[in-house]
């Protein structure tokens, strides 16, 4: 019966080693930060997969941006007169699995609404890209960045306007109330 103990304790021993073995070497890195939504831990911090942010993924971008902004239009090429400021709303779009948006009354058009998705793995900041492609009519191509700072939401694009050939080149500036 001896040699049979051993042989179990010795087992049990070799079990014990590479299970301990195997839990530190999967530890989080991250500390007490488990990184949700996809994240994975890189250099101590979390890497959110596109469309989340936040010290743990735990925030979807989609819910940063939603909301009633005030829209200004900056300067456009070729020249036209300016425009009185208006309001857009975004909303979830129901494509791309949750990560996209949709921006009503797109450059105060209240026939055009833009699909538009967020790239939020560009930095580990809250600045995002924004690109899309426009219905109603004419097409919008759009790249921007979504920059939350002391609780305010800003949203600057950058966008052409073209129905068949390319229209015109406006920037404006879109403020979260």
């Amino acid at each position: 019966m001896r040699p049979l103990r051993r042989f179990s304790v010795c087992t049990l021993l070799v079990a014990f080693a590479s299970l301990s073995l195997i839990y530190t070497s999967c530890k989080n890195k991250c500390g007490s930060t488990v990184c949700q939504n996809g994240g994975s831990c890189t250099d101590s911090k979390c890497v959110c997969p596109i469309g989340y942010s936040g010290n743990a993924c735990q925030t979807s971008w989609s819910q940063d941006a939603i909301g009633t902004y005030n829209c200004t239009q900056g300067t456009c090429t070729p020249a036209s007169a300016g425009k009185a400021p208006w309001q857009s709303a975004i909303t979830t779009a129901s494509t791309n699995g949750g990560y996209s948006i949709s921006i009503s009354n797109f450059d105060g058009n209240p026939s055009l609404s833009v699909i538009a998705t967020v790239d939020s793995a560009i930095d580990s900041s809250q600045s995002v890209r924004i690109s899309g492609t426009g219905a109603g009519g004419s097409g919008i191509n759009a790249t921007g960045s979504l920059k939350i700072t002391n609780s305010q939401t800003v949203i600057k694009l950058n966008f052409q306007s073209y129905d068949g050939t390319l229209g015109t080149s406006c920037s404006m500036t879109m403020v979260k109330i």
